[in-house]
């Protein structure tokens, strides 16, 4: 069996910010996309950190929602190359007990993210989930709405 490359079950074109913008604005982001990590970038699209939606929440707490990313952000990244091992990906973010692990190229231009969440779908069917998982999202949402 050959090891499926972090591609194939990354989400490609993650909502990222940069360093400049507001942890008030991150927050709108999150909200609005239901995610919990956001990467960081320069104007080359390069990574240059991340922060999650605690730091995000910890700083808001704090009164500090005009703060910019860049003094919230972690700088020190643990990133992959789309054709990584998808089990490598899943041990470096046990190892280093994280939540998400950003994809980039070469250059360190960021090209995805792969979560917690993209893995669990994988178990999902690996385990012989037979809905599909689009499916139940949609279901959990209409749920919610109600």
């Amino acid at each position: 069996m050959r090891p499926v490359p972090i591609a194939e079950i990354m989400t490609r074109e993650p909502v990222a910010l940069t360093p400049r913008s507001t942890v008030a604005r991150a927050l709108r982001v999150l909200e609005e996309v239901e995610i919990r990590h956001l990467p960081i970038v320069d104007r080359a699209g390069v990574l240059v950190g991340i922060v999650s939606q605690r730091d995000l929440l910890a700083a808001a707490r704090a009164g500090e929602t005009r703060r910019l990313l860049a003094g919230l952000m972690r700088p020190d990244v643990v990133a992959v190359t789309p054709d990584a091992p998808a089990h490598e990906a899943a041990y470096l973010m046990l190892h280093h007990r994280i939540g998400c692990i950003p994809v980039v190229d070469r250059s360190g231009r960021l090209v995805g993210i792969a979560t917690d969440a993209d893995f669990v779908r994988v178990a999902y069917s690996a385990l012989g989930g037979r809905v599909p998982v689009d499916q139940l999202e949609l279901e959990e949402k209409e749920a919610a709405s109600v």
